[in-house]
């Protein structure tokens, strides 16, 4: 049982300090400016601008990147969640086509965006809009059943939201989205050929610049795929981590149908 694990955790997890607030950019010196959250930001903007080098196969007809077009969500989601480093991390695969493709937020389902974590703003438009894929933002009416039992979960572990930040944070692995010409959701771990290891390796390679600022004690992968992918993490074999494992609480996970009851058991 995934609480039970991290209880055990708990002696080692020491307080994490009060939120600070943002220094303003425009009148504060380089070297004071920087906040942990826009050094993450960072490492996801240059981990874009590598994955935008690469070129699809053809059975993948639109590429959603929610942290650009939902960048105003995005970055309020961890000026508010990310405001010094973590003690424990969960780590999704990639956004969902209601969740955070829509908010920008890791699992983000709209209505957890809005009542949970209180956030609100607009979001633009991808390049390249697939018909049956489209982006409404805050105002899309369809649950993202992920985003609404994981955040359930963490929610009964600590309470709300503000508890829940002082310790943990919740990313995703690949920002990117990846719709054939049906309009069918295909995951990373549905990719072929060599984009899929570009796509990995990219990836990878982010995150391990991401956990170095975040200084995890306890990570958990969300799913098998991104269990796998944390096998070949420098940051997980040097250092004193538990690696945890979550099963993805995605309905289209085989035999997923009481993905609560398979979370006690795991």
């Amino acid at each position: 049982m995934l609480k039970r694990k991290l209880n055990q955790q708990k002696d080692n997890l020491e307080d994490a300090e009060p939120k600070k607030s943002v220094p303003n950019e425009e009148s504060t010196s380089y070297f004071f400016v920087h906040p942990l959250w826009l050094k993450f930001y960072k490492t996801e903007v240059k981990l874009n601008g590598e994955l935008d080098k690469l070129t699809p196969p053809p059975n993948i007809m639109c590429v959603y990147n929610p942290i650009v077009y939902a960048s105003q969500l995005h970055c309020d989601y961890m000026r508010l969640y990310l405001d010094g480093p973590k003690k424990l991390v969960f780590i999704g695969m990639n956004p969902g086509p209601n969740g955070m493709a829509q908010t920008g937020i890791p699992f983000g389902n709209v209505r957890t965006v809005k009542v949970l974590m209180k956030l609100a703003g607009s979001v633009d438009q991808p390049p390249v809009i697939h018909p049956k894929r489209p982006i409404a933002g805050l105002e899309c009416r369809i649950e993202e059943p992920s985003g609404v039992r994981l955040w359930e979960l963490f929610l009964r572990l600590a309470g709300n939201m503000e508890t829940f930040s002082r310790q943990c944070y919740v990313h995703n692995f690949c920002p990117l989205v990846f719709y054939d010409e049906a309009g069918k959701n295909l995951t990373p771990s549905e990719l072929k050929g060599p984009y899929k290891s570009q796509v990995r390796d990219l990836c990878l390679g982010a995150l391990e610049e991401q956990l170095i600022l975040l200084k995890p004690e306890v990570i958990v992968p969300v799913g098998e795929y991104v269990h796998a992918a944390l096998k070949r993490s420098l940051y997980c074999k040097s250092n004193s981590v538990s690696v945890l494992r979550l099963p993805h609480p995605s309905p289209r996970s085989v035999n997923n149908t009481d993905w609560p009851k398979r979370l006690r058991d795991s």
